[in-house]
């Protein structure tokens, strides 16, 4: 995209604010101060300069979007809602390690959106957080992926007590050898049981650990030196929820089910 129309489209939040409103339709020049809270003084030489460039045109008192424009602002709210996922806690998305996910999911982080991000008090860093057990011990339909050993398989997630509980876990193969060695009879009590699935995938999943169930989803990812920081992101909202339950199907469906 030639540089100018770049700074056009993105350099100005009037503009931008301008390009997403006309998306749903003509506006007047009345509806469009009201509606972004600005003045026609304020607005009107950003109309000036989209019109100038054929993405704004003006059709008796209503200005519309030209139909070049009607395609880039279609792709542009996906790329502002990734950024603003990004931007809401950068540090902590600029030290992970995403280069191990589809190529799809990373043009869906968009939807990521509403999350919040959560880090273990400095006295608890070794200690399952309140938020997960609570939430995964209330679930009847729980997928779990992981690259990492984490305590709660053997004591929350390996669960067989709850016999109604349908509960998937995908894990790598380092992890399905610890957990064959040192949980044995648990292990064997779970896959015996019908609602309850195993399944064992490629070792280079850089996903620390991914959790979806029907209440919430809870993300760790590594970082790029490889360290899991126990920093995750958390939501309860159905969009992040769908997020985490399709990518963790994904790496399901290309995984080995392991029978009991």
């Amino acid at each position: 995209m030639d540089k100018m129309l770049t700074d056009l489209l993105f350099m100005s939040q009037k503009r931008k604010n301008l390009l997403l409103l006309l998306r749903d339709g003509g506006k007047t020049i009345e509806e469009i101060t009201d509606t972004l809270n600005v003045t026609p003084m304020g607005m009107l030489p950003q109309i000036k300069k989209l019109k100038e460039e054929l993405l704004v045109l003006q059709d008796q008192k209503e200005y519309r979007l030209t139909p070049l424009a009607e395609i880039l602002v279609e792709k542009m709210q996906p790329l502002l809602d990734i950024l603003e996922v990004i931007e809401e806690h950068k540090d902590f998305w600029q030290e992970r390690d995403l280069s191990g996910l589809p190529p799809a999911f990373l043009e869906r982080l968009n939807e990521l959106k509403p999350y919040s991000l959560t880090k273990p008090d400095t006295d608890k860093l070794f200690e399952t957080r309140p938020v997960f057990l609570e939430n995964v011990e209330k679930s009847r339909d729980i997928l779990s992926l992981a690259s990492i050993f984490h305590p709660v398989f053997s004591d929350t997630l390996l669960r067989t007590e709850d016999k109604d509980a349908e509960i998937t876990l995908i894990v790598t193969k380092r992890i399905y050898e610890r957990l064959r060695t040192d949980f044995k009879k648990k292990l064997e009590l779970y896959l015996k049981q019908e609602k309850k699935r195993l399944f064992v995938c490629d070792d280079e999943v850089k996903i620390a650990m991914m959790t979806k169930t029907e209440h919430f989803m809870m993300a760790d990812f590594l970082t790029w030196k490889g360290a899991y920081d126990r920093e995750s992101i958390i939501s309860f909202e159905p969009a992040p929820i769908k997020w985490a339950e399709d990518l963790i199907l994904y790496y399901r469906d290309q995984a080995q089910e392991i029978k009991g």
